[in-house]
């Protein structure tokens, strides 16, 4: 499935998972045991792991939320557009006008 607005959350949504990210860093910084932040945070352990790590090498930033999710368009005009329109469109095919078939 495909959200359009980048990924299915909504900003407030973003924001509220940033809070439980940067409420695991407090608990981290107060050396609690993964098991215990994860029951406290109601998150997997795995998270916990996860954002453990990206604290240790990043600090409190590397938990920050980075936006909304997903990706630009990646075809530009060097790659899959040609004049304004895909480059598929317009193509012959071997039943195109060129051959004479009919449609």
């Amino acid at each position: 499935m495909r959200y359009p607005d980048g990924g299915g959350l909504t900003a407030e949504q973003r924001r509220r998972r940033e809070e439980v990210r940067m409420r695991a860093v407090d608990l981290f910084e107060e050396d609690g045991e993964v098991p215990s932040i994860a029951r406290e945070l109601r998150v997997s352990e795995k998270s916990v792991y996860q954002w453990r790590r990206a604290w240790r090498t990043g600090g409190r930033e590397a938990l920050r939320s980075k936006g909304p999710s997903g990706y630009d368009c990646r075809l530009g005009s060097r790659r899959g557009w040609r004049r304004g329109r895909p480059r598929t469109a317009g193509r012959m095919t071997r039943c195109g006008p060129l051959r004479g078939c009919a449609r």
